[in-house]
């Protein structure tokens, strides 16, 4: 509700005006109670003069009153003969004449010689007679409590012509005079003492019984009221107490603040009143006003609003509006215009490739998700070989350039495309509604013969690969499609063909590719992946003490992987490291067991390319031997002549690591690799493996038979251990014997056997 600015705007007011006029009513009925307060306050202050004046006269009507009873002479002689009959009667007479409570007739030290009823006064007399008698005082007046109630007592001297006795007048402060202060002072009184059992207040009070029972309770210490007035808890009284000077005797005088709340609440009402009707007032006011200043911005925002939905690319006309909000309207109308170039430029940068001006891989997936699947017309994909080469021979500008250069003769020659498009790097794309045949190949190639001029005078020619997907072979996705023809342009790059169209089944290989690498580490856990060892015999003492190790992967899909197949798989996809640390892992674990049983075997792990690159290798060899137990010559490793080639002197220097840890290292099927015979003398190894290519047929071709006893002369003379494998006929083990080869490998003797089947094997071909 409040995210719009006219209800912020009604709300501002509101509010500003209600804490105004809260702070005003505030003020004013907080000084309205502090006035009533004070009000309250003076007439208790008067009340108490008043009652102190009240008090103060009727102690001198009683001492008049008294004073009469003094001057008769028949009441002096009666105390000078001490006729306590007649003293006793006269006392009772005029102490009814004057309405006394209790009348006693004290000698002059101030015992007591008589009185209208029993009294225990006599110390608290004497005190008061010897006071007068040291002031020289004629009378006494004071106040005294007898039996917790409170008395206004006044003593008169009998003087005959000395003082002979002193006569008394006890007055009870009781209800009837708490009535008489009240009609003077219009305030209620009240008479009270604390109870030594409870400690609560009682006495005579000209208040309502019930009234005067909660009240007494409310104030428990009469302490908490004798210097300021208090009010009670409901707040309609205010009451302070006065001091009688008796211990545990006061009075309080009652203010009853009922008017003073009455005109409190009646003001506060008004106020409230007032209050609400300018809040009413001010809520008119303030929709009025919001919504004549927020009507600018409304139209405002539906300016905008439009501007954001951007369903036409047609200008929005800016709201005609004067003063500061016509200048932010016509601001908007700048950035309309601002956005709307930026869209265009932002649009083609997203659908075009900026170097060339084709459009981009986004547009053609847009295309594609729109058209497929679709029957008619081809997607041909252009690859510029060796481009890499180009950049970074002549520098990216001339790479640029003739990235450029291919756009514009690929529009030359696919001007009846529908789309040509720049993927990436050196890859275009050109989709046609049409088939493409060979001619069109041709065509495109003969195009790209003619040489690109990179400066003046300096001209360099182009190759490219042709890569076709047919529509019919396309898929309803557009990533399915694009894959196929990556994977027809791939091997495009690989073939020297004028063009390559896909064939069906070319993809489901892609994807038996990606489950291969996809389900490696799986496969690792569930054991589908086994080791197997091809064993190695020694020519010489006719034994086997070797053997080469050899991965066996049954897939649950795909079934029997053969090892040539998910090895150069693994490799290309960089995940062989792993494969390579298992089977490590897996042959070191077997050898440790045949060697505490004592039999001494030495089993070969193939490495590849990429675990010689890996400079950790020697210490990770080193690792596992030391885990399982095992000495450096329970293990060998070979390497192929092309692992070797991919990084000679890292390659090499991984290998030297490896000889000085004592690892005994051989180089496989060689003489099928690159490198030859030229740059055996310089590799750190101690074996020579011929491939089998040379060794199958040895006995029948006379051209591998010289290979043969040439390599194995060689690699004799450089020092070299020599394995033939591949070795299935008698005739050739006969004819390798004859040429001193050192170990033979091959179904002549045994083929791959599990570890337990390999060492059955090799029992009995020692016991033989």
């Amino acid at each position: 509700m409040l995210k719009s600015f006219q209800a912020r705007l009604i709300m501002f007011v509101l509010v500003l005006l209600a804490l105004v006029q809260l702070g005003t009513a505030l003020a004013v009925l907080t000084s309205l109670k502090e006035d009533n307060y004070k009000q309250g306050v003076h007439s208790i202050d008067v009340s108490r003069n008043v009652f102190d004046l009240f008090l103060e006269a009727r102690a001198e009507q009683l001492t008049k009153g008294v004073e009469i009873l003094t001057s008769d002479f028949g009441f002096k002689q009666a105390v000078a003969t001490r006729e306590t009959g007649t003293i006793q009667s006269v006392l009772q007479n005029h102490g009814a004449r004057i309405n006394a409570d209790v009348s006693l007739l004290v000698s002059p030290r101030g015992e007591l010689i008589t009185a209208t009823q029993p009294l225990n006064i006599s110390e608290t007399v004497s005190e008061l007679v010897f006071a007068a008698r040291r002031s020289g005082g004629s009378s006494i007046s004071t106040m005294i409590a007898l039996d917790n109630r409170a008395y206004q007592l006044v003593l008169v001297p009998i003087k005959a012509p000395n003082v002979v006795a002193w006569v008394g007048m006890a007055f009870l402060l009781d209800q009837a005079l708490a009535e008489q202060i009240k009609n003077v002072t219009g305030l209620d009184i009240s008479f009270v003492f604390e109870t030594s059992d409870t400690h609560m207040l009682s006495g005579a009070s000209t208040l309502p019984t019930a009234e005067k029972d909660v009240l007494f309770k409310d104030i428990l210490s009469i302490q908490n009221i004798l210097k300021s007035p208090v009010f009670s808890n409901d707040e309609k009284y205010l009451s302070l107490g006065v001091d009688l000077g008796m211990k545990d005797q006061w009075g309080i005088i009652h203010l009853p603040y009922g008017p003073w709340l009455m005109s409190y609440n009646y003001t506060r009402n008004q106020l409230i009143l007032i209050f609400t009707g300018a809040l009413a007032l001010a809520l008119l006011f303030g929709i009025a006003l919001a919504r004549n200043m927020t009507r600018p911005i409304g139209r405002l925002v539906d300016y905008a609003t439009q501007i954001g939905l951007g369903v036409n690319k047609e200008k929005v006309k800016a709201p005609e509006i004067d003063g500061e909000f016509g200048v932010l309207s016509n601001t908007m109308q700048t950035m309309q215009d601002s956005i709307i170039n930026r869209e265009e430029e932002l649009t083609y940068r997203a659908s075009h490739d900026q170097l060339t001006g084709l459009f981009n891989n986004s547009s053609v997936e847009l295309y594609l998700n729109d058209v497929l699947p679709k029957e008619q017309g081809a997607l041909v994909s252009v690859n510029v070989r060796h481009f890499k080469r180009i950049n970074n021979m002549l520098g990216f500008d001339v790479g640029n350039a003739m990235l450029s250069k291919v756009a514009e003769r690929l529009q030359l020659w696919g001007h009846d495309a529908h789309m040509l498009a720049r993927l990436s790097g050196d890859k275009f794309l050109v989709i046609f509604d049409r088939q493409i045949t060979g001619q069109d190949c041709r065509d495109l190639k003969q195009l790209f013969s003619i040489e690109f001029e990179v400066e003046k005078g300096s001209n360099i020619r182009l190759d490219i690969s042709i890569g076709i997907l047919p529509f019919e072979h396309a898929t309803a996705s557009a990533n399915s499609a694009m894959r196929r023809l990556e994977i027809v342009a791939d091997k495009a790059r690989e073939e020297s063909n004028v063009c390559v169209f896909y064939e069906v089944g070319q993809d489901e290989s892609h994807r038996r590719q990606l489950t291969i690498i996809r389900d490696l580490p799986s496969a690792l856990e569930k054991n589908q992946l086994f080791v197997v060892y091809q064993p190695k015999v020694g020519v010489a003492s006719d034994d086997c003490h070797e053997a080469e190790a050899l991965i066996r992967w049954i897939h649950p899909e795909l079934g029997f992987l053969p090892p040539d197949e998910f090895i150069a798989i693994l490799e290309h996809a960089g995940s062989i490291q792993q494969l390579t640390k298992w089977v490590l892992n897996t042959v070191l674990s077997q050898l440790s067991q045949w060697w505490k049983k004592g039999h001494e075997i030495r089993v070969a792990v193939n490495l590849s390319a990429l675990d010689l690159l890996d400079e950790r290798l020697p210490s990770i060899v080193a690792k596992a031997l030391k885990v399982n137990g095992l000495p450096v010559r329970a293990l060998a490793l070979e390497v192929t002549e092309s692992a070797v080639m991919k990084d000679r002197s890292k390659v090499i220097k991984v290998l030297n690591a490896l000889q000085e840890m004592g690892v005994h290292l051989a180089i496989d099927d060689f003489g099928t690799g690159q490198s030859s015979l030229s740059y055996l003398r310089e590799l750190p190894v101690n074996e020579v493996k011929i491939d089998r290519a040379f060794i199958q047929y040895i006995d029948t071709n006379k051209g591998d038979e010289f290979i043969t006893n040439a390599t194995i002369g060689l690699s004799h003379s450089l020092g070299f251990q020599v394995t033939a494998e591949g070795a299935e006929n008698a005739e050739g083990v006969a004819l390798l014997r004859q040429y001193h080869c050192d170990k033979i490998q091959g179904y002549f003797f045994s083929k791959p056997l599990v570890a337990e089947e390999f060492f059955q094997w090799r029992e009995t071909f020692h016991n033989r």
